[in-house]
């Protein structure tokens, strides 16, 4: 009996000394994803329907430093050629339909995984006078895109959640038609900036804003190759923590190849330094 009482004392004043440092652990994680590091790649291609018609794919990966989650995407969204002949109405470049999914394997947490839908409109403004050569001005495109989404949620312990997210994103390219080298031809520069509306916050991932400075190479083939460095801000990365600051490197390929409906900057997004 005398035996059994000490082992009983030793098991209680091990778990009393060591469930601190447990719970200190995950401290020291919630504190370290407060300001942390993700790589990002994603793949998209189209399929053309028809000429104001066509439907686009992203299939991508993410990961998070300290060793948090993996993420796994795939989204696809048909674009719509606006044909609107009204004055206002003609000021809308496209409109997009899609849907997706998105898996999260936790590394200390239940798993999630989202549906989402989206519904946006795309439009450009020609205004935005950047610099002037030779007494000659230059203007810059900047695409907007408007985007609601609905997000359903689980992270499969509990029931489905719903949440909807307004995003607003403006994007322009930068690059010259006159080239010293060969070679930097298809270069440019892809500027991208974002901020997002949690009308009803899911579990996961409420984004606030997002930064996205770059730079892409596309082929005469109609592919694209593009990097970014991108500062996020976010709520609710993890179960415990509210805010973080995510710094992320992002590789994205583009296949255009069989692209007609235009989602992107616009190609006209060209500045003539010798003109």
């Amino acid at each position: 009996m005398l035996a059994h009482s000490k082992e009983f004392t030793v098991v209680l004043f091990f778990l009393l000394l060591t469930t601190p440092l447990l719970y200190g652990q995950d401290s020291i994680v919630d504190q370290e994803v407060r300001v942390n590091t993700q790589f990002w790649i994603d793949y998209n291609f189209s399929k053309s329907i028809s000429e104001t018609l066509d439907i686009s794919t992203q299939l991508g990966f993410r990961k998070i430093t300290p060793k948090v989650y993996d993420k796994f995407l795939a989204i696809s969204t048909m674009n719509i050629e606006n044909q609107s002949e009204n004055k206002w109405l003609k000021l809308i470049n496209s409109y997009h339909l899609g849907a997706g999914a998105i898996y999260t394997s936790n590394y200390d947490a239940n798993d999630n995984f989202e549906l989402r839908f989206i519904q946006g409109v795309r439009y450009n403004i020609n205004t935005l006078k950047l610099l002037n050569i030779n007494d000659y001005p230059r203007f810059l495109n900047i695409n907007n895109y408007v985007r609601l989404e609905e997000r359903i949620q689980t992270s499969f312990s509990n029931n489905w959640k719903l949440g909807y997210r307004l995003r607003y994103k403006l994007s322009t390219e930068i690059s010259w038609d006159r080239h010293l080298f060969g070679f930097i031809e298809g270069l440019y520069f892809p500027l991208e900036a974002e901020v997002f509306f949690n009308l009803k916050k899911t579990d996961r991932f409420n984004d606030l804003f997002r930064i996205s400075p770059g730079v892409g190479y596309k082929t005469k083939k109609g592919w694209r190759f593009e990097a970014f460095i991108i500062f996020n801000r976010t709520k609710n990365i993890t179960e415990t923590n509210n805010n973080s600051n995510d710094f992320i490197l992002r590789f994205r390929i583009r296949d255009e190849r069989k692209k007609t409906v235009e989602s992107t900057a616009p190609a006209e997004h060209l500045i003539d330094v010798e003109k």
